[in-house]
């Protein structure tokens, strides 16, 4: 299933990021349950029906409960993010609000709030504009860090053609080639490499 290839990539680059010390997955998918408790991840359960927002602020407000001081927000669909990446973010975050916008559509592709429920989330429609919009209200410090590995998450076919020429997705990468759906998507991507 490619929702469970791409969750590995991510989870792997978060696994091997160093300054990452406790990795929460949200979800309410019994098989991304079962294999990030599997894993020794904490879950944190959602109801299908929940609004991401309320879902990640009650999220927040977990994490912060527990002592947390900060918390990174990377959603499941961007499966070429490296730990390189991730630990270039942390290092760029200097507390309060920092996101990566995702090139193509206005939204967020990464974001991490210093304390973990400094804010309310914004996400939805442009949702990386309605973030900054948010931290001004709260007053919080403000980075908006263009970084290329989190611009594309993947949404559409085209999507899956520019992951095909992508040398990480390693786990997405190879699900796309043996399924057969690089092959459907058109000549020359059946034979793509992770």
């Amino acid at each position: 299933m490619l929702s469970r290839a791409m969750f590995m990539d991510v989870l792997a680059a978060l696994d091997a990021a160093d300054g990452i010390t406790h990795i929460a997955v949200l979800t309410s998918d019994t098989e991304v349950t079962a294999l990030a408790s599997q894993l020794g991840h904490e879950v944190i359960p959602d109801k299908p029906d929940s609004q991401l927002c309320d879902s990640l602020n009650n999220a927040a407000q977990h994490i912060a409960d527990v002592g947390a001081d900060s918390m990174l927000v990377i959603p499941g669909d961007i499966p070429t993010v490296l730990s390189v990446d991730i630990e270039q973010l942390l290092k760029s975050h200097a507390g309060g609000l920092s996101l990566c916008p995702a090139i193509r559509d206005g939204g967020t592709n990464a974001i991490i709030c210093s304390p973990p429920n400094a804010m309310p989330f914004q996400f939805g429609e442009d949702s990386a504009q309605r973030h900054i919009e948010m931290a001004e209200q709260c007053g919080l410090n403000i980075e908006r860090l263009p970084m290329q590995a989190f611009f594309r998450d993947i949404d559409t076919p085209d999507d899956l053609v520019w992951l095909s020429r992508q040398t990480s997705g390693g786990n997405t990468v190879r699900f796309l080639r043996q399924s057969g759906i690089f092959a459907r998507l058109g000549p020359g991507l059946a034979g793509a490499s992770a």
